[in-house]
């Protein structure tokens, strides 16, 4: 995208740090920056996209509609205007389109229902006919009967280029089915996915297309923030870097890197962080004035270049409103501490490698149908397993013990 790269390449240059909602309201701001990307659902037909225009219509009337509207037709057809005997007849009533104020004819002219589909056809498909015939008023009187006869004085007709004259017809429903029939493919390309300018005109694309870019163009100017993923993607493949500040997303020459206290540098960006340091809410303008020797108005390359060096570096950002800010600077720690920390972390890592699990001994579970097999069982059990008895088979095993029931037991005392 074009305004990406403007972005970008002022960020380069200046090393600005711009906010990402600002970014995205400044791709919103002109319909142009930015991509149009239609797709249909499998359940749905095709769609025709437009070769020559990049024109993208839902149906095939409404292409075939802006074929003869916007002057496509003249590349393939030719028209010519002729006179002719307007009808005879004793006319008293005359119908006329109420939404364009065209002549139709008597109501029973022989075709009144043709000019009538054609008219909708042509110019109206996209209203119901039930609708676009209610509308239709009837006129009576001399002068809109012969209103009406002047038109039909004057006939346009077509034919195909290049054809002879047996070629010509007075209906263009014969010109849209050669059309169809020869020529669509050539002008229209069925498809369920096209993308094309932002800034695409409106007369290019279907009413229902139209609408949906209207509201998506206008919820997106209300809530620029939901193209902040996309526009995240697209820097990173800019190589900028994207972080977060207070809660908002920034970009930037670089992520901030906050100098350590007992950092070393040079005379001059050191100047420039202490001057940033000691004064509260800091601008690029203010700051030539507090670090440039006395008698020095501009600053010199060299300053410059320390100063670009700091932002291009993250010690310094530089906001797009020119306010100067230094992230928070840290505080070196003692080696003598560290190295107290990394031992006690080594002596707790050594301890939980030697710490074992103790497994729990599993208690033997007798299952027995009745008391005569759990009185035969435990008969037949190690001291071992006798101490885990519990329960009613404990007390079975402190009877057959003073009996001298249990073998093991009596093997032990002999």
């Amino acid at each position: 995208m074009e305004a990406v790269h403007l972005v970008v390449r002022e960020i380069h240059h200046l090393a600005r740090v711009y906010s990402l909602y600002d970014v995205a309201q400044i791709l919103l701001a002109g319909r142009e920056r930015y991509r149009l990307h239609f797709s249909l659902h499998e359940n749905r037909p095709p769609a025709f996209f437009g070769k020559r225009d990049a024109s993208f219509w839902l149906t095939k009337e409404e292409a075939i509609a802006h074929f003869w509207e916007s002057g496509l037709a003249d590349e393939f057809y030719e028209s010519e205007e002729i006179e002719s005997d307007p009808p005879a007849g004793n006319f008293q009533v005359v119908a006329r389109c109420g939404m364009s104020g065209e002549w139709l004819g008597p109501p029973n002219f022989h075709s009144y229902q043709t000019t009538l589909r054609r008219i909708h056809r042509e110019r109206f498909s996209h209203v119901p006919f039930e609708v676009y015939s209610s509308r239709v008023r009837t006129e009576r009187g001399e002068e809109a009967v012969n209103a009406w006869l002047d038109t039909m004085r004057k006939r346009l007709r077509w034919r195909a280029k290049g054809a002879d004259d047996s070629a010509w017809t007075f209906d263009r429903g014969d010109i849209e089915r050669d059309l169809t029939g020869r020529l669509f493919p050539e002008v229209f390309a069925e498809t369920r996915e096209a993308e094309m300018a932002g800034d695409v005109p409106a007369k290019n694309l279907s009413s229902g297309l139209l609408a949906c870019v209207r509201i998506a163009g206008s919820h997106a100017r209300k809530h620029p923030a939901i193209l902040i993923p996309a526009i995240c993607r697209l820097l990173e493949g800019e190589h900028l870097a994207v972080f977060k500040r207070e809660g908002k997303l920034f970009t930037g020459p670089a992520r901030p890197h906050p100098l350590s206290y007992d950092a070393k540098l040079a005379e001059r960006p050191s100047a420039i962080v202490a001057w940033i340091e000691n004064n509260t809410q800091p601008k690029l303008s203010k700051l030539w004035e507090g670090v440039l020797p006395e008698g020095e108005a501009e600053p010199s390359k060299e300053w410059l270049a320390d100063l670009f060096w700091l932002l291009t570096q993250g010690h310094v950002l530089l906001f797009s409103d020119d306010s100067l800010v230094l992230p928070r600077r840290r505080h070196p720690q003692p080696a003598a501490a560290t190295a107290v920390v990394a031992g006690e972390g080594e002596a707790k890592t050594a301890k939980k490698k030697k710490r074992k699990k103790r497994r729990k001994p599993r208690v033997r579970k007798i299952r027995v149908a009745n008391q005569a097999k759990l009185i035969r069982s435990i008969t037949r059990m190690t001291p071992g397993q006798l101490r885990q008895l519990k329960g009613p088979a404990m007390i079975w095993k402190r009877r057959l013990a003073r009996r001298g029931r249990i073998t093991s037991l009596v093997d032990e005392k002999e």
